[in-house]
């Protein structure tokens, strides 16, 4: 069906009208009518009377020049000029007319989905770079993982060599007894008897006490380390520990001086507490030069029991003092066994629902602390926290 002059013009019309069909119509490089949807594109600016070269970007004017110069209806896709936010490309079919103008019709770049497009692209980058951020987190995790773990390998493999190190020597130290026994042209004396005897005890007591360690570090690791408390008096127990290692301090050359306020009634597992106590000492006397004084205080204070084992030793910088509580820590060349003592020292004051620290002694050595709640009775409360 043939179109006629007024269906052509109301086509024209509607086409002018549209705010979403891109229409311009062009005659001798001029733009003589444009669409609703160019002015929109445009921010508001008249299209109108304007050369048709103003609208699209200068890459493209060369296109558009063959585009307007074409004698047969083509598309030719063109950069369009967009107000303030750069250009665009857009299809054109380009339709010569019978008066010699140019029909332009294209469709105009949906505005809001190019919004969303470029919103969606803001969310898309944020998410990427929260990822790439997480991903570096994780990453130094690991790494600070994998340190862990070769810091772990390294302190067992020192630890394997210290533990062979002490149990061969006191090994070493009960052979060479025994061959003196062994190779005597007469009988020993009494006195010769009871320094072989003592000698041969003591390492024999050093190994038991090593293997004892690693029992309960082992326990201490699958979190199985348990107490038995009643209620005992914790001087009591410090004074055992004192009478066990005061031949180690003459033997040694250092002084073992107690002082006690009060009995210090506790609720606590006395063959526990003997062994924070006995590795306290040992501690304090192997840090301690010849002719040196240990001091052991008890004090009972309201709610808790507090016991002091103070050396005099070179001390403990501040910044290594939580250090020392960790597992196969040792201070020194002096260090005792393979390191275990404290780290379970630590355990079972805490299962007693006390504190340990260490901290500078009055003599500059170290002095090593720790509290427990007193018993019911002694100044504390029935079922009282931790002090």
């Amino acid at each position: 069906m043939a179109v006629t002059q007024p269906d052509a013009a109301a086509l024209l019309g509607a086409l002018l009208a549209s705010e979403d069909d891109l229409l311009l119509v062009v005659q001798r490089g001029e733009i003589t009518h444009a669409s609703a949807a160019v002015g929109r594109l445009l921010g508001g600016a008249e299209a109108t009377g304007r050369d048709a070269a103003w609208l699209f970007h200068e890459t493209s004017r060369a296109k558009l020049s063959a585009a307007l110069a074409h004698e047969s209806a083509a598309a030719w896709e063109l950069q369009v000029c967009r107000e303030g936010e750069g250009q665009e490309p857009v299809k054109f079919l380009v339709v010569p007319a019978a008066d010699g103008s140019r029909i332009l019709l294209g469709r105009a770049p949906e505005r809001e989905e190019a919004l969303r497009i470029k919103e969606a692209a803001i969310t898309l980058t944020t998410a990427l770079a929260d990822i790439a951020r997480e991903l570096a987190t994780k990453g130094a995790e690991l790494e600070a993982a994998r340190a862990g773990l070769e810091e772990l390998g390294r302190q067992r493999d020192e630890f394997m060599s210290i533990v062979s190190h002490d149990l061969k020597a006191s090994l070493h130290a009960i052979r060479l007894q025994g061959t003196l026994i062994e190779h005597a042209e007469s009988p020993p004396t009494t006195a010769q008897r009871a320094t072989i005897a003592g000698r041969l005890l003591r390492n024999v007591d050093r190994m038991a006490s090593l293997i004892s360690d690693l029992l309960d570090a082992a326990l201490v690791d699958a979190g199985e380390l348990q107490i038995e408390p009643r209620r005992l008096s914790l001087d009591e127990v410090v004074a055992e520990a004192v009478d066990t290692v005061a031949p180690i301090a003459a033997e040694a050359g250092v002084q073992l001086r107690r002082a006690t306020t009060g009995a210090g009634l506790v609720n606590g597992d006395a063959r526990r507490l003997y062994q924070v106590v006995l590795n306290l000492v040992e501690n304090a006397i192997r840090h301690s030069p010849r002719g040196a004084e240990v001091l052991i205080e008890l004090a009972a204070r309201e709610a808790c029991v507090r016991c002091s084992i103070e050396d005099a030793g070179p001390g403990i910088a501040p910044e290594g003092r939580a250090a020392v509580f960790e597992r196969f820590r040792r201070q020194g060349a002096r260090a005792g066994r393979a390191g275990l003592g404290l780290y379970i020292a630590r355990w079972i004051v805490a299962l007693h629902r006390g504190s340990i620290w260490v901290e500078a002694g009055a003599r500059g050595g170290a002095r090593f602390v720790f509290e427990i709640p007193a018993s019911e009775g002694a100044g504390g409360a029935e079922g009282a926290g931790a002090c």
